[in-house]
């Protein structure tokens, strides 16, 4: 339904800012240079080296979030649909505490830690190392990324008929930025270094937004951030999306 759409957006910001937490974009030039089986002391990696086995990398941890988070979310959210409004007020009431987490002002220990996964190590470079890693990452890097992840999975949850598309777009937003990292590894070294200098901003804004999320669905109010989108964004656009 064209009012269900609007969450697409937003699931893909939720990426978006998980690829820019702190635990994830400081590790993106080594996790690329692994893939490409160039280390970073040993110059550039060749780009389309890198940007195939990133494209693996990111195809397997889509595949991993959208079969892991994607369809119990989309069950639970069509199972459960009676209970939609009691579900969007508790989601909302645990993205808030998620977002002050997000921005430091909470401390919750159990998003402070990944989960390691050795899938991959120690095989030698190629497809089936990359995708190895990729499903390691969708695994093991839950718990870091778990407050925007769990914006992703609450909008699922409260948009039946959506969840694969929300929990997929979320893993888009994830990808992309890989993906342009790989391309344009000298420029990306330098944005990503820039990134990591403004990295308390970031905490802040990603911490806004799920917090942000979490209020829309206490006060039942996500409908107005719906109607106004819709205002901005012509229908046509959304059913092309």
């Amino acid at each position: 339904m064209v009012e269900n759409i609007p969450a697409l957006p937003l699931a893909f910001l939720a990426g978006l800012l998980s690829f820019l937490s702190p635990c994830v974009l400081a590790l993106v030039p080594a996790y690329l240079g692994y893939l490409s089986g160039c280390q970073l002391a040993e110059g550039v990696p060749d780009r389309w080296r890198t940007f195939q086995h990133a494209l693996v990398f990111v195809s397997a941890f889509s595949a991993g979030f959208t079969i892991i988070f994607g369809l119990p979310s989309s069950f639970l959210a069509s199972t459960l649909q009676q209970y939609e409004s009691w579900i969007a007020r508790l989601g909302g009431i645990i993205l808030i505490f998620f977002g002050l987490h997000t921005a430091r002002v909470l401390h919750l220990p159990m998003l402070n830690r990944s989960l390691r996964w050795d899938w991959g190590v120690g095989m030698p470079v190629g497809v089936t190392r990359s995708m190895l890693i990729g499903l390691a990452f969708a695994l093991g890097w839950t718990p870091c990324i778990g407050p925007l992840l769990g914006t992703a999975i609450t909008l699922a949850l409260t948009t039946p008929g959506q969840g694969l598309l929300l929990i997929l777009a979320y893993a888009l937003g994830l990808a992309v930025p890989f993906l342009t990292a790989a391309l344009m590894w000298e420029k990306a070294l330098a944005w990503l270094s820039w990134l990591r200098r403004r990295g308390r901003w970031l905490e802040l804004a990603s911490g806004a937004f799920v917090m942000g999320m979490g209020i829309l669905l206490v006060l039942d109010k996500f409908s107005e951030l719906t109607r106004l989108m819709n205002t901005f964004i012509p229908i046509w656009l959304w059913k092309i999306l």
